[in-house]
């Protein structure tokens, strides 16, 4: 177990390094990395959203998950409310790239290896479900985090909700919950785009990297949200879990993917909004380097709690 999870971490950091040095050769220059950062959120984020939604089933499945919905919505929601709470008294800037990366954990490029490496087909399902309201909560909630509601709430509200990503996951809910099925070569179009976003996200964490002074990693802020995302977030959820008697399958699936690191589009949408983009990809890399870490011990606690 260890070893998978060490393998995907060595991944992830050799995207990121990669985006490093392309950066540093100016392979990736500002006018490149605005391009790339266009194409991940505009095409191929929205490409993941709908092909996610087309792979979970509706009907029964959604009938009988309603508990793990249920504790996604309250995990997220806590979530939101730490990550209020504790950063909402910074520049817009900052706060924003805290509050996101609070609210969106890595679940799919690193959840997903990890919960069905450890809990199996049954973990996968009930992750599945878990993102059915992740996915919208991030796409409303986050992103106006990003966008701003409070200047004209009007025009904000209309273009967080004609965001492509958003658009994607209007048309995927609709999919799963009547069981539509895309031709054969649209989802195979959708697969091959979707497979880029790892690739292409750590990239571009990378290629701001690259430009960020090796003494930012001390910044004692960047420390502690990393303790908030893997360890304080988690511990609540498993403690709220024991208190109402959760089932394991489902308390393991929460727990775990309430301590992921923070997900990589924290810094590819700041760079999108013009935020502080040198903070979203520290935030980003260190807490999946620590990951390695916290991911393991979580899964040893919640063997050793039941």
């Amino acid at each position: 177990m260890i070893s998978k999870l060490l393998e995907l971490e060595a991944v992830l950091l050799l995207l990121a390094l990669l985006g490093v040095f392309l950066r540093r050769c100016g392979l990736i220059n500002d006018s490149g990395r605005s391009f790339l950062t266009d194409l991940v959120t505009d095409v191929i984020l929205p490409c993941n959203i709908l092909l996610s939604f087309l792979s979970t089933s509706g009907g029964e499945t959604l009938s009988s998950s309603l508990l793990t919905v249920g504790m996604s919505a309250v995990t997220m929601i806590m979530a939101a409310l730490v990550g209020r709470l504790l950063y909402r008294g910074r520049v817009h800037e900052q706060s924003a790239v805290f509050q996101y990366a609070t609210t969106n954990s890595n679940a799919i490029f690193i959840g997903l290896p990890v919960i069905q490496s450890l809990l199996g087909a049954d973990g996968v399902l009930q992750l599945s479900m878990y993102m059915i309201f992740m996915r919208l909560f991030i796409w409303t909630y986050g992103l106006s985090l990003y966008t701003g509601l409070r200047s004209d709430k009007g025009a904000a509200i209309r273009k967080l909700v004609a965001q492509p990503a958003m658009i994607a996951a209007y048309l995927g809910l609709a999919a799963m919950l009547f069981e539509l099925r895309l031709p054969v070569f649209v989802h195979t179009v959708l697969s091959d785009l979707s497979g880029c976003l790892m690739a292409l996200s750590m990239l571009l964490v990378g290629s701001v990297l690259a430009d960020i002074h090796p003494r930012g990693i001390l910044r004692s802020d960047i420390w502690g949200f990393a303790a908030v995302r893997l360890v304080l977030l988690p511990a609540l959820v498993l403690l709220l879990c024991r208190l109402l008697r959760i089932p394991y399958i489902v308390t393991a699936t929460c727990t775990l993917i309430s301590g992921m690191p923070a997900a990589s589009l924290t810094a590819v949408l700041a760079g999108r909004y013009e935020l502080d983009t040198e903070t979203a990809s520290l935030l980003v890399a260190l807490s999946t380097v620590l990951s390695v870490v916290t991911i393991p011990v979580w899964y040893l606690i919640l063997q050793v709690l039941t």
